[in-house]
């Protein structure tokens, strides 16, 4: 954990009611951008995990579910002015750090998009945020929400139909190597049994379950968000 504040980004949040002037910065541990379009849109933020103390999440969470806009500094000295859009999530944890009295708040913001990603959820969705580009990981995460047949050693057949089918792209991450899946149900299936039929991958004559081999990084990720505690306005408001 030394010098782990070098991994951090920044997110700053101004606002103005008559004349009153609110101005927030927290440290920005990891980020999930899509680049906007064309020179006129805004970038697009699918998650933002930060710490802070009480009153500075309490101010984010707040500036989140109004979909405001906020400026994230990048390891690189890069800014960009973000949204996570309407009907966006907050969840909150907190952590105790040696030294200090209060604990340091952790919210994680997630955009409505990126929520419906979640196994189960929005079914016939054609867009699949993921938060790492590692192959197995990818496939992983689709097989997940859609509920596919596949198997693990199918990671690479899987990123390459992606890329040639131009269905895959780079997005901006801090912390994190994101990208956007392009592609439902219907036409993964359809890849995945002309596939079969052409022998570019199998299923192995062994019975039993299919063992997923993921670095522990994503498993920390997702046991991170679970773990986390959904905001209401009064607990925001209360810590």
């Amino acid at each position: 954990m030394r010098n782990a504040h070098e991994r951090f980004g920044m997110l700053e949040f101004t606002k103005r009611v008559k004349e009153t002037t609110t101005h927030v910065k927290v440290w920005v541990e990891r980020a999930v951008l899509q680049p906007p379009r064309n020179d006129r849109a805004q970038y697009m933020a699918h998650l933002v995990s930060l710490i802070g103390g009480d009153a500075e999440v309490a101010a984010i969470w707040a500036a989140v579910t109004e979909g405001a806009f906020f400026t994230i500094h990048l390891q690189d000295g890069s800014h960009n002015v973000v949204s996570l859009g309407p009907e966006a999530q907050c969840f909150r944890g907190s952590a105790m750090i040696p030294g200090r009295k209060r604990p340091v708040r952790h919210l994680v913001a997630v955009s409505a998009e990126l929520a419906k990603t979640k196994p189960g959820a929005d079914k016939e969705g054609t867009r699949t945020i993921v938060c790492d580009d590692d192959p197995t990981f990818v496939l992983y995460r689709i097989a997940a929400r859609y509920g596919l047949p596949v198997a693990p050693e199918w990671a690479g057949w899987f990123l390459r139909e992606l890329r040639q089918r131009k269905a895959i792209e780079p997005l901006l991450g801090l912390g994190c190597s994101p990208v956007l899946v392009r592609g439902g149900k219907p036409t993964f299936l359809k890849w995945i049994s002309r596939a079969l039929r052409e022998g570019s991958i199998r299923i192995q004559d062994e019975s039993g379950s299919i063992s997923w081999k993921l670095p522990s990084g994503f498993l920390n990720r997702l046991n991170l968000q679970q773990s986390d505690k959904q905001c209401t306005p009064g607990d925001a408001a209360g810590r």
